[in-house]
């Protein structure tokens, strides 16, 4: 496998700061040592509770480079992380499952990097999902999930975009992922998860006690047509500091043959600002599910003073699967209309993806 290799220009050592440094080896020697434990604990296969029994692992590797056709910029990040999913079971059934994702993502030249990066070039070790869903007590109906995961809101709940240049609406509400506890099942025909969490992200760590009381009730995720209602409250933590969230919002999924049409619609408040968001995805998946095109609308309304405030980003496309365990994607955003002091580059962005 070749990787993209980008110059990455003069760099001057002498600002580089002892504890950018000390970063890098500490998220490699906890990287290092999850991994050590991980291939230590699945030579038990042949016990009950032996990780490699019912599981599947990858190692995940990515390549992203996203230019900015406004000013001619280049932002690169590359990813490299461990995926392992294990299902434990007893003689009565299933226990739980283990879903533990730790990432390692470096920056190069990257404006405005999520809060826990010291700035736009630098590495760190990142917890995409870590969580264990205990299941046992009464046959999936009710569940019990603790540690890092999706925070239950909207399209994300049954939605997967972890790693994907493909996304939906959690940066409205300014976070993807949180630690936390979450109760969760699937009944007859409500599927459901109600979630309190840290609200700091991918920090365990935080400053100004924030946290976030989450929850989706929706129709089953396996039908062609399903709806859901999300709630969302609570103080994120973010680069600025603690920001008040509050939003209700609604979210519907129509699956037709190759297409699929999905539509999300939130409304509420951030730091006392009345805000209403809208999104829509149209998409067709080829017969063999080797390609895939999308295209998204989103619509932001806010009313910082007496009037509402709009602005709309377009969005278009594409996955390309040569092999099940390769992927290219290529994504192109727009801005359309303006929202005061929120500009929006207008980016187009490739992705090459292989997990073995």
């Amino acid at each position: 496998m070749s990787f993209l290799i980008f110059n990455r220009g003069t760099v001057n050592v002498s600002t580089r700061s002892l504890d950018a440094t000390h970063g890098l080896l500490r998220s490699l020697i906890l990287f290092l040592s999850a991994f050590i434990i991980f291939n230590a604990v699945t030579v038990r296969a042949e016990t009950p509770w032996g990780l490699a029994q019912n599981s599947r692992f990858a190692i995940d590797i990515s390549s992203k480079i996203s230019r900015n056709i406004d000013t001619h910029h280049s932002a690169i990040s590359h990813v490299f992380g461990l995926d392992f999913h294990k299902v434990f079971t007893a003689d009565s059934g299933d226990i739980g499952t283990l879903v533990f994702q730790p990432y390692i993502v470096s920056l190069n030249n990257v404006p405005n990097p999520p809060f826990f990066f010291d700035d736009g070039d630098d590495t760190e070790l990142t917890w995409r999902i870590a969580n264990f869903n205990y299941t046992a007590l009464s046959d999936g109906k009710f569940n019990i999930r603790f540690g890092h995961f999706e925070i239950p809101f909207g399209l994300e709940q049954n939605l997967d975009t972890n790693g994907t240049l493909r996304q939906y609406t959690f940066s409205d509400r300014g976070i993807k992922a949180d630690w936390g506890i979450s109760f969760n099942g699937i009944l007859t025909n409500l599927d459901y998860e109600i979630a309190l969490t840290r609200g700091s992200g991918n920090e365990v760590k935080s400053q100004g006690n924030p946290y976030i009381i989450s929850g989706r009730l929706g129709t089953p995720s396996h039908e062609n047509f399903v709806v859901g209602l999300s709630w969302f409250y609570g103080d994120v933590l973010g680069g600025s500091g603690i920001t008040e969230r509050k939003y209700l919002g609604l979210d519907f999924a129509y699956y037709h043959h190759n297409w699929e049409l999905l539509l999300e619609v939130s409304g509420g408040q951030t730091e006392q600002v009345d805000t209403v968001n809208l999104l829509m995805e149209v998409s067709w998946r080829s017969a063999l599910e080797n390609l895939h095109l999308y295209a998204q609308w989103k619509n932001s309304q806010l009313k910082p003073d007496n009037d509402w405030e709009a602005g709309d980003d377009f969005i278009a496309g594409l996955r390309w699967f040569p092999s099940s365990n390769f992927e290219i994607s290529t994504q192109f955003v727009k801005q359309l209309d303006l929202v005061k002091q929120q500009e929006k580059p207008t980016l187009l962005t490739l992705q090459i993806r292989l997990r073995i």
